[in-house]
């Protein structure tokens, strides 16, 4: 007898990773007009968000958001680069940085914010919300090499 082999498109992994794959091609497109890709939003919404209640630093981001050290340190050069973020002296910790936004960097981080969840708006509106997020949810906090 003939083992059954799953096609890609009865995945589960594979799927999750075509409409992530989608999903980010959309809101590229859609974040073309502020001339930031969806990795410099998400840096620069996390650093408005986290500003908050915290000194911001790229560990701080790269730990909250789940993204990526050496990732999170070139978008970091690339948004001050562009003017978009400002990297200080840490008060407490010499060796680190702290950062912020400039006035520009604030109002790509709301406009992004804005255009992002509009997209999603439209890209989520045929499923049920909240199932789906507590699927993500699970599946985000399933993590066997975390360190929480």
């Amino acid at each position: 007898m003939k083992k059954k082999i799953d096609k890609p498109d009865e995945q589960l992994g594979y799927l999750l990773t075509q409409v992530s794959f989608l999903k980010q091609r959309i809101i590229n497109a859609t974040l073309k007009e502020l001339d930031i890709t969806y990795i410099q939003f998400i840096i620069l919404a996390g650093t408005l968000e986290l500003s908050i209640d915290e000194i911001v630093t790229q560990q701080l981001i790269s730990d909250k958001r789940r993204l990526d050290k050496a990732m999170v340190s070139n978008v970091v050069k690339t948004l001050i680069e562009k003017g978009l973020m400002m990297r200080h002296t840490h008060p407490v910790d010499k060796r680190a940085y702290t950062l912020s936004l400039t006035e520009a960097g604030v109002e790509k981080a709301i406009r992004g914010k804005e255009l992002a969840l509009k997209i999603d708006r439209t890209f989520f509106s045929g499923i049920d919300k909240e199932k789906f997020l507590e699927s993500l949810q699970i599946l985000i906090n399933n993590n066997p090499n975390s360190d929480e």
